[in-house]
């Protein structure tokens, strides 16, 4: 008898694995900053620069690339797509335009009975992350022109070549 499994996950089973993954990273994050305050700590600077380290750490398991367009098919991939509801909006060139339209991590933050001045600024050190990851990718710069936790109905990322 084998021990390997063979179990097949419906494709929407798994975008929802990784939304609860995601929710459940955000929930530590939100309790670790709260920690940090009552324990007299500004949480700020260490979680920004923490997630910027986390992004670029993830941002080697992407393919180094000076294409917009591959740097977009790695950034918004089929399951991320789909985990955050992306809409690449264009990709001409030099420039790209990607629209998040549901976010985890805000979803995780309300459910933890955040306010919205809370929720942004988890938010605002979340984005370094992303920040994080474009330090692999020197040639593209990154702007969250929107953000759904700033109250926007949206995120709206801007990616342009310096």
């Amino acid at each position: 008898m084998s021990n390997q499994r063979t179990d097949v996950i419906p494709y929407n089973e798994a975008v929802r694995m990784v939304r609860n993954a995601i929710e459940d990273r955000a929930t530590w994050f939100d309790l670790l900053t709260k920690e940090a305050v009552a324990a007299g700590v500004d949480p700020e600077p260490i979680a920004r620069r923490a997630i910027q380290r986390f992004g670029y750490l993830k941002s080697h398991k992407m393919i180094q690339t000076e294409s917009m367009e591959e740097f977009v098919s790695q950034f918004a991939n089929e399951l991320v797509s789909q985990v955050f509801e992306m809409d690449v909006k264009e990709v001409m060139g030099d420039h790209a335009v990607v629209h998040v339209h549901y976010c985890p991590l805000v979803e995780s933050w309300k459910k933890n009975g955040n306010t919205d001045e809370q929720i942004d600024n988890l938010c605002k050190w979340a984005v370094e992350g992303d920040h994080g990851l474009m330090e692999n990718f020197p040639d593209f710069q990154f702007t969250p022109e929107k953000r759904i936790a700033a109250g926007d109905g949206y995120c709206r990322f801007v990616f342009n070549r310096k």
